[in-house]
């Protein structure tokens, strides 16, 4: 979807991700990883704070971005990186890539190329994000989660908050409960008073939102489905959905399968989108952890309702990028098979051990409109401390341990 729907959804999935992470077993190298993934996205976040720079970086470009690049031949490119300074970090950009190493230790590159598809002018994206980190990786992070897993389905209202760090500042700002019906253990998360005083951006935001969009995401083995988990909401409540399945169970999976629906109702127009699939691949080779991934299956859409409750869908271009329903389908067909119908968007990340450091390569392919229905698109505005900078230091001092 837009790029501020597309971010809205992926932070919910980190809370519902991070609300899993919630360690029995300490793991330092982990703590440490993501210490230094979440400075540099703060550094980010700051330098470029009021900076269409930021975009182009996130590999979401849009039309007025363009002046950030470099140009080269028919490409637009944009090198990133930081590099120790003392007690801190100096940024750089350029118009050529940075390797990462022991004095650069994080850098983006994107490249990117003009395009159309069906009439509609996009770009073609290749982006490359490089980290030196400890020796740590997703594969694991999958041990943890599965033995917090069958901690939480034994748990109480009461243990859940007093499980973890995190645990604690996630039903320090949200009214948490939990239930079991079904063999399926519910932990609920809804929006209170204590969050609207502490966060007071972020709750206007989230209470706005979810009051806007109804979304539910299903992650699950191949051939599991009955035993994948859910995540959810119901207005103001945001729900993980635990089935009952065997210690070990989510150990090690092999592919992981996520499918998305969300409904939006926002300026009169109905959005009703059912089924978009992702697939995630792990395996290992020698001395390096890859973990795969793309859209795999174009969901149903439905488009209704009348534009500010006057126009109908197919009468808002002079508001919004072209018909809907027209704008939507050809937005999940670059997302799942592209312009040239080789495939979609997708990404590939190695994780290579080198003794107790690591270099990870994420690398990514994507096409998107340069015009974008953006129904969510607001100012930056942001709480400070920042609600999700605090939950990434909650997490690290699980991970740490006392």
């Amino acid at each position: 979807m837009n790029r501020k729907n597309r971010i809205y959804s992926y932070l919910v999935l980190i809370v519902g991700s991070h609300s899993l992470i919630n360690c029995v077993h300490k793991n330092p190298h982990a703590a440490e990883y993501f210490e230094k993934y979440f400075r540099y996205q703060d550094i980010i976040q700051k330098e470029f704070k009021e900076d269409s720079t930021r975009n182009v970086l996130s590999g979401n470009p849009d039309k007025d971005a363009q002046e950030k690049f470099y140009k080269k031949d028919d490409h637009l490119i944009l090198g990133f990186h930081l590099s120790e300074n003392g007690n801190g970090y100096k940024k750089e950009l350029a118009d050529s890539a940075f390797p990462a190493g022991p004095s650069s230790p994080y850098s983006i590159y994107v490249d990117a190329q003009e395009n159309e598809f069906h009439s509609k002018k996009t770009f073609k994206i290749k982006r490359t994000v490089e980290m030196i980190s400890p020796e740590a990786s997703v594969f694991d992070m999958f041990p943890m989660i599965d033995e917090t897993i069958h901690h939480l389905k034994t748990s109480n209202a009461k243990s859940v908050a007093e499980y973890s760090e995190l645990q604690s500042f996630l039903c320090g700002n949200f009214d948490c409960d939990i239930r079991r019906e079904h063999e399926i253990t519910f932990i609920t998360y809804t929006l209170s008073e204590r969050m609207k005083e502490k966060f007071p951006i972020t709750y206007k935001k989230w209470h706005k939102r979810l009051g806007q969009l109804a979304f539910r995401f299903q992650l699950f083995q191949p051939g599991g489905f009955e035993k994948g988990l859910e995540f959810y909401n119901e207005g103001q409540n945001i729900i993980l959905g635990i089935p009952d399945s065997h210690k070990g169970y989510w150990s090690s999976p092999k592919a992981l399968h996520l499918r998305t629906y969300a409904y939006l109702s926002v300026y009169g127009l109905k959005i009703d989108v059912r089924g978009l699939g992702y697939t995630f691949k792990f395996h290992r080779a020698g001395n390096t952890d890859i973990v795969t991934g793309e859209f795999t299956k174009i969901p149903e859409t439905n488009i209704g309702g009348r534009f500010l409750s006057i126009l109908p869908p197919s009468a808002i271009s002079l508001f919004v990028p072209g018909d809907m329903g027209e704008y939507f389908e050809d937005m999940f067909e670059l997302l799942v098979k592209g312009s040239d119908g080789k495939g979609g968007n997708r990404l590939e990340t190695r994780t290579k051990r080198n003794g107790n450091r690591t270099k990870v390569v994420l690398t990514s392919s994507s096409e998107i409109f340069r015009d974008r229905f953006l129904p969510f698109k607001s100012q930056d505005e942001e709480d400070e401390p920042p609600f999700f900078s605090e939950l990434g230091r909650a997490l690290v001092k699980d991970l740490r341990g006392k």
